[in-house]
This record gives C-alpha cells, sequence and structure tokens, in this order.
C-alpha cells in the first residue's frame, strides 16, 4: 500500500539533496531575519531616549567645565567623609 510513495535515491542524489538543505537553510534564516525587522522585532521603548543620555562635552571649555564640575564634586564628597570621620573620631594616623 505504501509502496506507491516508496521514491527511489541514489547516493549521490542524496548528497546532492543534503548539500542543498545545508547550503539553503543558513541563507533562507538570514533572508528572513533580514527583511523587514523593523516591525518583526521593534520592541517599544527599548532604546533610552536620547535626551536622557550622557553628553559627552566637545568643545575645549566643555571639557573644562566637566572637570570643574567632577573635582567640585569630588571635593565635597571627600569633605563630607572627612566630616563624617571627625565625627566617629576617626583619624589619618588610626
Amino acid at each position: 500500500m505504501f509502496n506507491m510513495f516508496k521514491f527511489n535515491m541514489s547516493r549521490s542524489q542524496f548528497e546532492l539533496a543534503k548539500f542543498t538543505f545545508y547550503l539553503l537553510t543558513p541563507i533562507s534564516i538570514m533572508y528572513y531575519v533580514g527583511i523587514d525587522t523593523d516591525k518583526k522585532f521593534n520592541v517599544p521603548g527599548f532604546w533610552p531616549d536620547p535626551d536622557t543620555l550622557n553628553k559627552i562635552p566637545k568643545e575645549p571649555y566643555e571639557i573644562q567645565a566637566e572637570l570643574a564640575r567632577m573635582n567640585a564634586a569630588k571635593a565635597e564628597k571627600r569633605r563630607r567623609l572627612e566630616q563624617k570621620a571627625a565625627e566617629l573620631g576617626i583619624t589619618e594616623e588610626n
């Protein structure tokens, strides 16, 4: 009964079919993934808003202002830590 669907394939035909499958499978996957990716893989809100990102200073005066801000923040943190250490009775000699 099932003999009418039997398909005789020689070894060379089988190897050719395997080669075709191995060759076309990654190509077809890349084709599927590569077309219309905005609709397939679009996740709203995935990328942050550019306005909320850190802006890298590019001009020399911007770099100097950023360095001054960082140094002021570092000095303020050091002052707070030294004040807290003084309250706890911690000195540099200990």
